[in-house]
């Protein structure tokens, strides 16, 4: 049974994965409440994200 559900998260992580390798490619500074949050960890959620996303995707395809 395909759920549209699954494929609308999926892309969205994936989506969410590009963002992540985008400031860690492009360096873009992040700054909340008035820390500066490091590059490394765009790197880390970046990996994690896609895994989820293409775990869902196959997930979805059985």
């Amino acid at each position: 049974m395909k759920r549209p559900a699954s494929l609308v998260v999926g892309i969205l992580l994936l989506l969410m994965a590009i963002a992540q390798l985008f400031r860690f490619f492009l360096k873009t500074d992040v700054v909340a409440a008035g820390l500066e949050i490091p590059l490394w960890p765009s790197a880390v959620a970046a990996i994690i994200l896609a895994v989820l996303a293409i775990w869902l995707l196959k997930e979805r395809k059985k």
